[in-house]
């Protein structure tokens, strides 16, 4: 048996705003992460691998050129409204008048075991967010990248303004490629492949998006909505890392990582960013960055953060020499090869 979606997510793409609570509130009671899809868009890129699908007519329709697929609920507020939307898709398991019939819901889905083919894995979106400066969380997402090695086609989005960009800390800032504001993703289908050969990439396979260095005031500012376009477009197959600030980490990642010093401000910090993130439905864990000496241990942080600890990062020697001079190492140290490890296996990879 296919295990693969035991901890997935339950997908709702519901547009009636009176049913779309009702749904939210069966999907809480499952217990499992939500993603609340607000556009086709996200519906399409995370139908395939969730662990059910809960619509209403205006996204059955949207929905009505996927491939079948196991755990596929419609939702309507009445009989004959349901009806009709069953006979227009019928690809669908089941469908269900809420909030009448919120438990046979509940049974239908608590009955699945897995709603994905044996290749989930293949692809995952994995977001980096710092709760305090200076704790190396650019250095992390590049390490998830490298440490998924080149055949998961790591693509990493810088969607920090003033990082100075992450192809600096790759040491690729001389490769040819596009940078936010001179690539253009529009509505329409988007190819990955045409994407990430547009951007710089290290020679062990990793593109990148970021910023271009300048001494003007550039007008182009990175926005929720260009983070969103750029994930969809890449995030088909592969691995998608996005370094980002907490308004900027896009919906629908199977995981945003919280780097935080094992430092008091920091984990209260970590705290707050843990549960904004939660709150609008995502998957977080936390790595704790030792920094010299640590105020806090991995069962405090957990214990004030509320969230699992997966992994723990010493300091490396002379990593932050060598990435001044020649970029992030292709052999990463142990201390943070181990940690990128312990969290592509957190994401399912």
């Amino acid at each position: 048996m296919d295990t693969s979606t035991l901890s997935g997510p339950l997908l709702i793409a519901v547009d009636d705003p009176a049913l779309h609570p009702e749904a939210l509130q069966a999907a809480a009671a499952t217990g499992r992460p939500v993603v609340d899809a607000d556009s086709p868009e996200t519906l399409r890129r995370h139908f395939a691998r969730a662990h059910a699908v809960l619509l209403d007519a205006p996204f059955a329709t949207a929905a009505s050129d996927l491939p079948a697929r196991a755990g596929v609920f419609l939702l309507g507020g009445d009989v004959a409204t349901i009806a009709d939307q069953h006979a227009r898709f019928p690809q669908a398991a089941a469908s269900f008048v809420l909030p009448a019939q919120a438990g046979e819901l509940l049974r239908a889905v608590g009955s699945l075991r897995s709603a994905l083919p044996a290749s989930r894995g293949a692809e995952a979106v994995i977001a980096v967010v710092g709760a305090a400066g200076g704790v190396g969380t650019s250095t992390l997402a590049a390490a998830i990248c490298r440490a998924a090695g080149s055949e998961r086609e790591p693509t990493l989005i810088d969607a920090h303004r003033y990082s100075g960009g992450l192809d600096l800390l790759l040491g690729i800032e001389d490769e040819i490629g596009a940078r936010w504001g001179e690539i253009v993703v529009g509505e329409g289908a988007v190819d990955r492949a045409d994407v990430r050969r547009a951007l710089p990439s290290s020679a062990d396979g990793i593109a990148v998006l970021t910023h271009a260095r300048t001494t003007i005031a550039d007008p182009f500012v990175v926005g929720r909505h260009d983070v969103e376009r750029l994930v969809a477009a890449v995030a088909g197959a592969g691995l998608t890392v996005v370094d980002a600030p907490v308004n900027l980490v896009p919906s629908g990642c199977d995981l945003v990582v919280v780097v935080t010093p094992a430092e008091v401000r920091g984990v209260a910090a970590a705290a707050r960013v843990v549960a904004e993130l939660a709150a609008g439905g995502a998957t977080t864990a936390v790595a704790l960055r030792h920094r010299g000496w640590s105020s806090l241990d991995r069962e405090e942080a957990e214990r004030i953060v509320r969230a699992p600890v997966i992994a723990e990062i010493r300091q490396a020697g002379r990593l932050t020499r060598t990435v001044e001079v020649a970029g992030l190492p292709t052999r990463l140290p142990r201390t943070l090869a181990n940690a990128a490890r312990q969290i592509l296996s957190e994401a399912g990879l």
